[in-house]
């Protein structure tokens, strides 16, 4: 029978019980209460009895720590399960992150725990690193790109430190998977002046108000047709949008060309500036960025497409690059970085760096205010 003994010079009682290989055992409770230290040592025999007895289960392992928990601290164990963990770990994502971010976690989420199948509905703790790896295989089976495999695995990683944090886990089984090398960042290619002009020409009209916006506002896509007319200032001459990435807050002016336009368009009309393109997802194979290709296919220019390494091409010319132009263009005319990142949003030089290309007449005109010199 276990039983407790202080040591006259130490405040902690020692736990005295038989361990599973039936030896006895003194083991410091850490704990200045006798009653305390009692059921705790009282509960350690009974973990060792049942392993003796070999009938120590999972479920009566966190059965018998849950007893200990309770009756040492007053708590309860949590036991959440893969799936109940998952979905209160994404509820906090879906409050915390933008829209677009938040279904991207929730896609990576339900295809791991459609991998585990019945061990989703298991403890948490039961996640091992070899179900991490078997993940991690099956997303390269399906040949994703090295860039969207770190993607889904960083997202499943962030889910188990999350869980390493509340104490539910003591290690991150992700950690242990060996994510591909990062492969060198595919440069996004601009519109020249001519090219828009084209676009807009094989447009209709709405989306010649999206492809305006993207070029004279900078604008994203999604943020481009879901922009309403409360946004837009036109006694300013500014537009005031919140953006759906990031939640950012920007000014933007109106250019004499947009202004024009968005003028034309204007009278009583409340809600989306695109009503139409706002009903339809970005993505999917009938969604807005296929659509745009297929407006550019009709202007006579390629997307000039790259292979990323994984099943999919990227695309370097896209909608996006007409935010690339709009960067790009305001450097190439002398527009400071400070105030490009204003008017597009970007949190940093590095990433605004991204988005810009300089001419080579720019170059070219640096270059020659260089002195000249005289050679004989």
């Amino acid at each position: 029978m276990a039983y407790v003994w202080k040591h006259p010079k130490s405040p902690f009682w020692m736990a005295v019980y038989r361990n599973e290989q039936n030896q006895w055992r003194k083991k410091t409770t850490k704990k200045t209460a006798k009653t305390t230290a009692l059921a705790l040592a009282i509960e350690w025999e009974r973990a060792a009895q049942l392993g003796r007895d070999n009938i120590l289960t999972e479920a009566i392992s966190r059965q018998v720590i849950g007893g200990i928990l309770e009756r040492t601290t007053g708590e309860k164990l949590r036991q959440s399960t893969v799936r109940e963990f998952c979905a209160e770990w994404m509820r906090g994502k879906t409050n915390s992150r933008q829209a677009g971010t938040a279904t991207r976690y929730e896609s990576s989420v339900a295809r791991f725990n459609e991998l585990l199948g019945v061990k989703a509905d298991r403890p948490i703790s039961a996640v091992t690193p070899h179900d991490c790896q078997k993940f991690y295989d099956q997303l390269a089976e399906s040949k994703l790109a090295p860039a969207t495999m770190r993607v889904e695995m960083k997202t499943i990683a962030s889910m188990f430190n999350f869980a390493r944090r509340l104490g539910l886990i003591a290690t991150n089984p992700a950690a242990a998977v060996q994510l591909p090398e990062r492969i060198k960042q595919v440069k996004r290619k601009v519109f020249t002046p001519a090219q828009v002009q084209m676009l807009i020409d094989a447009a209709d009209a709405e989306w010649k108000t999206a492809m305006l916006l993207g070029y004279y506002a900078g604008l994203r896509l999604s943020d481009c047709v879901t922009l309403t007319w409360q946004s837009v200032d036109l006694a300013g001459g500014k537009i005031v949008v919140e953006t759906g990435k990031t939640g950012e807050t920007l000014e933007i002016p109106l250019h004499p060309t947009l202004d024009k336009h968005l003028n034309k368009l204007a009278g009583d009309t409340t809600g989306a500036i695109c009503p139409a393109l706002a009903a339809v997802p970005v993505g999917g194979r009938s969604g807005l960025s296929k659509q745009f290709l297929a407006i550019m296919r009709r202007a006579g220019i390629g997307n000039d497409a790259v292979d990323t390494g994984g099943q999919r091409q990227l695309s370097r010319l896209s909608f996006h690059a007409l935010r690339a132009s709009f960067n790009s263009g305001l450097h190439n005319r002398g527009v400071d970085q400070e105030l490009r990142r204003k008017l597009t949003g970007h949190k940093s030089d590095a990433m605004n760096d991204r988005y810009t290309q300089t001419e080579i007449q720019t170059m070219r005109d640096a270059v020659n205010k260089l002195p000249a010199l005289k050679v004989v």
